[in-house]
């Protein structure tokens, strides 16, 4: 194996490892969409999605990331995770 398929060996690796994250964080948000709607809070916090989009910006910046590219991966991630809290908060 030379270097360029070592790397895209580390690369498929860590793809895996996301996909493994992203599925933990969805989970998690499953048991917060729970505990949301047997308390009666509502879905959307908007305090907390700006929270964690700067937090994570900040963090991303850390690692070389530029702002704008995390922004719009948050983006998609909490969108995701309002539609699967939406989901569970508006079933009976």
């Amino acid at each position: 194996m030379n270097q360029l398929d070592n790397c895209r060996q580390r690369i498929n690796i860590l793809d895996i490892q996301i996909i493994e994250i992203l599925g933990a964080r969805f989970k998690v948000c499953r048991r917060i969409a729970h505990f949301k709607k047997e308390q009666g809070i509502p879905m959307m916090q908007p305090g907390r999605v700006e929270e964690v989009k700067q937090r994570c910006m900040e963090l991303g910046l850390q690692y070389g990331l530029q702002k704008e590219f995390v922004a719009e991966l948050y983006s998609l991630i909490i969108k995701e995770s309002c539609r699967i809290e939406d989901e569970i908060i508006e079933k009976s």
